[in-house]
């Protein structure tokens, strides 16, 4: 009788652990995701990016061609819009950042939308995969997927992580739409 008690009690213990197991893989595919076709001033488009919604943050990861080689900024902005005729101002400043609140080396930053540098190789291929800690696609605060959407864009330059506003990366030569899968 204790035998098939214990065989019991290891059986339901086994079955309560298989049925976490099941739970917390299915959260972890039902995670939201989204992502971004990558196009320059010339409305071509250069590259692509997916973002992962985790329970920390966002995993981003961005693939683009056809750029000039080196490193350059790429941020997230505070608005879903990408017209080539404001040279990719439209998409407003960095997601969630305040005055004196931007670059990765800043003692008051990084903010919400500092994503660093992707570097461009001498055939003009680059990549990009990023965890950004605290920052959500549908949920939190200031999520990117708000009334006003999110754009990555990538800039001329390469970001030096302190200066002000943007690190001195320059003009904004790609940008594409945040969009929910």
């Amino acid at each position: 009788m204790k035998l098939n008690a214990k065989t019991s009690l290891f059986t339901a213990a086994f079955a309560v652990t298989l049925g976490l197991n099941i739970q917390s893989v299915g959260a972890e595919a039902s995670m939201a995701t989204a992502s971004v076709a990558l196009e320059n001033l010339a409305g071509v488009t250069v590259g692509s990016g997916a973002l992962t919604q985790t329970p920390h943050g966002v995993l981003v990861h961005v693939k683009v061609r056809d750029l000039p080689p080196g490193a350059k900024g790429i941020h997230l902005h505070s608005v879903a819009d990408c017209a080539a005729d404001t040279a990719f101002k439209s998409s407003k400043g960095h997601h969630g950042e305040g005055e004196g609140d931007h670059g990765l080396l800043n003692a008051r930053g990084p903010g919400k939308g500092d994503l660093g540098n992707i570097y461009i190789g001498a055939d003009g291929v680059g990549e990009l995969q990023f965890f950004k800690a605290g920052v959500f696609l549908t949920e939190g605060d200031l999520p990117l997927l708000d009334s006003d959407g999110t754009a990555i864009v990538i800039h001329a330059n390469e970001d030096d992580q302190v200066s002000q506003p943007i690190g001195g990366a320059g003009a904004r030569i790609v940008c594409g739409l945040v969009e929910i899968n």
